[in-house]
This record gives C-alpha cells, sequence and structure tokens, in this order.
C-alpha cells in the first residue's frame, strides 16, 4: 500500500517524513515537478512478533506501508502548466495522507501566515475536485467518439454512466467517491485513478501542546484522522534507549509517531493483515478487509491462487491460548476452508494448492 503525504507548502509534510524515515531529509521548500521523497515503514503488530517468538524462524518480515512526501501544492495547482507531473505521482498512490498546518511559523512566507486547518482543507479539496472534473470532462469527450462504433455502444455506455453520475459529483463539490459506483462501474473507471475517490488519512500538525479543532468536507473520503506536535516528533524520532524514553515520559506520549500513525493510516484505509508461519519466515501480508482466501492466497503468489484447493486457517487467539502447535492441534482449532472464506484480521494461514 502506498499513501501520499500531500498539503499546502510549509504545513509539515516533510517533517512527517522525517519522524517515519531512519534517514531525515532537509526541509526545504518543494518545486511541483520535483520527485517525492520516499519511505517503507513497517507496520509493528504484537501478535506477529509473538508468532516470530514461537517459531523463531530464519527470516521476519511484518507488513509495511510505502510514503510518499510530494511537494507542497501552489494555489492554483490544478490549472498550472505543471499539474500533470504534481498530480499524476499522487494519483499512483492508493490512499492520502493530508496534512493541515495548525502552527504558526516564519519559515515560509505564507499567503495567510494566521493557521487554519478547515481553510487550507477547502483549497486542498478544490484543487483535487478541479483536477478529476478536468479528467472526467475529456474522458466523455473521448466516450462521444467511441460511442461511433456500433460495437463498442455497450460498453460506452455503461462507462459514460458512471463518469457522468462522478461528475454529477464533483460539480456539487463532492468528491468522486461519493458516486458509490457498483463493482463492474468501479472497474471500467479504476485507470481514472482520480484523487477525490481515494481515502484520506486526515493529519493535523499541531503546535507544541497545542490542540485544534479536526475540519471536515464532503468531497474526500477521510477514512482516519490523526493530531500531532510532527516538528516535536520528528526530533523525538532521532532519539533513543532512557534519552527518549525520558522524553516520551515528559510530553506524555506512550509510543512513538511512526507506530501510531502507520497503524492510524493502515486501519483507516480499511487494511487488515493476514499471518504465514513456519521456520522458514514469519510474513504478515495485507489485504483489504473483506477480501476472501483465493484472493489472498494470491497474495502470496499468483500460482497458489490458480491452484487453490483449500485454505488452512487458525485464529491467532486460537493459537496465543494454546502457546504451543501440539496444544493448538490437540485443541483441533485448525481448520480448512473454501476459497470464499473470508479472512479474520490476523488470521493464520496456509495454501493447499495444486500448482
Amino acid at each position: 500500500m502506498k499513501i501520499a503525504v500531500v498539503g499546502l507548502p510549509g504545513g509539515g509534510k516533510t517533517s512527517l517524513y522525517n519522524a517515519l524515515a531512519d534517514t531525515p531529509v532537509e526541509l526545504l521548500p518543494g518545486v511541483a515537478g520535483a520527485p517525492p521523497h520516499l519511505v517503507t515503514v513497517p507496520v509493528r503488530d504484537e501478535r506477529l512478533e509473538w508468532l516470530r517468538d514461537l517459531y523463531k524462524p530464519k527470516k521476519y518480515t511484518p507488513a509495511s506501508l510505502v510514503l510518499e512526501d510530494h511537494p507542497g501544492i501552489p494555489a492554483g495547482a490544478a490549472k498550472a502548466d505543471r499539474r500533470g507531473e504534481l498530480f499524476a505521482r499522487m494519483r499512483n498512490a492508493e490512499g492520502l495522507a493530508v496534512v493541515l498546518r495548525a502552527f504558526s511559523s516564519d519559515r515560509y512566507s505564507y499567503a495567510d501566515p494566521a493557521p487554519d486547518p478547515a481553510r487550507d482543507l477547502d483549497l486542498i479539496a478544490l484543487e483535487f475536485l478541479t483536477a478529476d472534473l478536468e479528467i472526467c470532462e475529456r474522458r466523455l469527450e473521448r466516450l462521444a467518439e467511441e460511442w461511433k462504433k456500433p460495437q463498442e455502444r455497450e460498453r460506452v455506455e455503461r462507462e459514460r454512466a458512471a463518469v457522468e453520475r462522478m461528475r454529477a459529483h464533483l460539480l456539487e463539490g463532492r468528491g468522486a467517491f461519493a458516486a458509490e459506483l457498483r463493482p463492474d462501474e468501479s472497474k471500467l473507471v479504476k485507470g481514472f485513478q482520480l484523487l477525490t475517490s481515494k481515502p484520506v488519512v486526515l493529519v493535523v500538525n499541531l503546535p507544541e501542546g497545542g490542540r485544534a479543532a479536526e475540519p471536515a468536507t464532503p468531497a474526500l473520503d477521510i477514512a482516519a484522522r490523526f493530531s500531532s506536535c510532527i516538528a516535536l516528533e520528528a526530533d523525538l524520532a532521532r532519539l533513543e534507549g532512557e534519552e527518549l524514553a525520558m522524553f516520551q515520559e515528559s510530553y506524555g506520549l506512550t509510543e512513538p509517531l511512526r507506530d501510531r500513525f502507520v497503524m492510524a493510516s493502515y486501519r483507516g484505509l480499511g487494511l487488515q493483515p493476514f499471518f504465514t508461519v513456519g521456520e522458514d519466515e514469519v510474513r504478515a501480508w495485507t489485504i483489504q478487509t473483506g477480501e476472501t482466501a483465493v484472493e489472498a492466497a494470491g497474495k502470496i503468489h499468483t500460482d497458489l491462487a490458480k491452484g487453490f484447493i483449500k485454505g488452512e486457517v487458525t485464529a491467532y487467539q486460537d493459537m496465543r491460548d494454546a502457546g504451543t502447535l501440539r496444544e493448538l492441534k490437540a485443541r483441533g482449532k485448525q481448520r480448512l476452508e473454501s476459497k470464499d472464506y473470508v479472512l479474520k484480521d490476523g488470521d493464520i494461514f496456509h495454501v493447499r494448492s495444486s500448482l
């Protein structure tokens, strides 16, 4: 899962990146066409750690999120010449983390020095709405040409109905996500990668010791909210051991920003892990909530999905309660499930396949 970290210039996107990354980068004003900073962040899971200690594998692989720190969105970016460069990179992400400034600073020449997260969210939403609307309108023009081919008309009519519904929502200031497309319609327009169709983690960047109201907008699908003094936590991310523990205690922080933000994003975007275990490797795999056993098998390897026979499933808590593999089997807690079984959060999964 890739998350694009976006927002207006000087809002704290790169500070968030530095709080999550092992190697910090310079806090310099972003340029619209510049490539994003990129970091892969592990998703800490105490259940997986317990399984690691039980199996003592040769390899241990937690789930992870990939975060891209993008340059700030300048005013009017949706109409700027470089909007393709700026927004195309964001569109490649499965989710967005929108960072909003709730602090004052003289580091940047803000158009309005006074912090106002609700105002900034409205500006960002307007840019995304405008850019998405342009994509829908261009696609409708092309569909009008494609409709002239009789063999394409059925597909064109279905796609046009979906695009027109999204366009209507965008014109009303609502995001494309609110169109609630059917699965077959979603498949037709998946390639658009509309920004207002993506789930959003809203990050309010607070001043030290400060608080702020949590803004909202009908233009974005806000799946999770997160508030923190990111500059402070970026500094704490460079500390270790007793020094880190001392400062965390003084600021009332029970765990690093990395763990809190990553878990909020992971859960907020509708993700959940399942586990594969053995002496060679204990590993977490990421799926969307509601995905089936055969879909999960495909995450491991496409051949496992093609040759799927049964899934051997153990609930994590059953494994934990048993304490040992021998006791687990004695209790009869391992079971076989069909390809349509919907995996639960933390299921331990082994695929029986003909390939």
